[in-house]
């Protein structure tokens, strides 16, 4: 067997090295594109967010017991209410939460801290998009900073009341949202469907002194005038009897 030339071992060699390359690009190109299909959009991983909704949370200066929240990925599940901190500063009512796939909702009627009573407050989280609506206000050492719509979440307002000794001020924030895309299903209906009608009155019924398909006397004396027997013959002179 002949030994090849060097010019085409060098042929030989350059081929091989563009064959390990292509296939190396070729192995990457699949990886990237496994990659790009298996890792999830922010809009579908917005959509498999589940809904939540809370009234109001504080920071550790104060504290709530079971603060009323709401959380859901399908059905729409609510609750509400009013809390109180053990100590009585921070008050909030007329708390009402909703949430399900693609909504959140939290409202606030009223929240008093100190003696400083604000409100109302709401929060709404429609397909990942936030509106919130509450009114600035400054009164002393308290202050109510709206907060921002737009988002796929946010919180109506934060109050904030700074105590003079206190290491850091205390921090109220009221009707909180978030939510992803998507449609609640659709309720099943909450009471039984209403039976067939049925008549609200019986079937005539013919009298029974009526025989069906037969006049009565009176109309036989009406309809059979012509079938009357006829008056019995008087004999007179020159008659002629008949018989037969």
């Amino acid at each position: 067997m002949s030994t090849p030339r060097p010019e085409t071992r060098r042929l030989l060699t350059t081929s091989l090295g563009l064959s390990s390359i292509a296939v190396g690009a070729l192995v990457a190109g699949t990886l990237t594109h496994a990659f790009l299909f298996t890792e999830q959009s922010p809009q579908a991983q917005a959509a498999t967010t589940a809904s939540s909704a809370s009234g109001i949370t504080v920071n550790d200066g104060e504290h709530f017991g079971p603060a009323p929240s709401v959380s859901s990925s399908g059905e729409i599940r609510t609750g509400g209410g009013s809390v109180s901190s053990p100590s009585g500063a921070v008050v909030a009512s007329g708390i009402s939460l909703r949430a399900g796939a693609g909504l959140a909702e939290a409202t606030v009627a009223s929240v008093r801290v100190g003696g400083t009573s604000v409100g109302p407050f709401s929060a709404k989280c429609h397909n990942g998009v936030t509106t919130v609506s509450a009114a600035a206000h400054s009164s002393g050492n308290l202050t109510v900073t709206p907060g921002a719509s737009g988002g796929a979440s946010g919180t109506a307002a934060t109050i904030t009341v700074t105590t003079p000794g206190a290491k850091k001020a205390i921090t109220v924030r009221v009707a909180a949202v978030a939510c992803g895309t998507g449609t609640p299903p659709t309720s099943p209906p909450t009471s039984n469907p209403t039976p067939p009608g049925r008549p609200t009155s019986p079937a005539h019924r013919p009298n029974p002194t009526e025989r069906p398909g037969h006049p009565s006397d009176r109309d036989q004396q009406h309809t059979d005038t012509g079938q009357r027997p006829a008056p019995t013959a008087t004999p007179k002179p020159g008659h002629l009897p008949v018989t037969g």
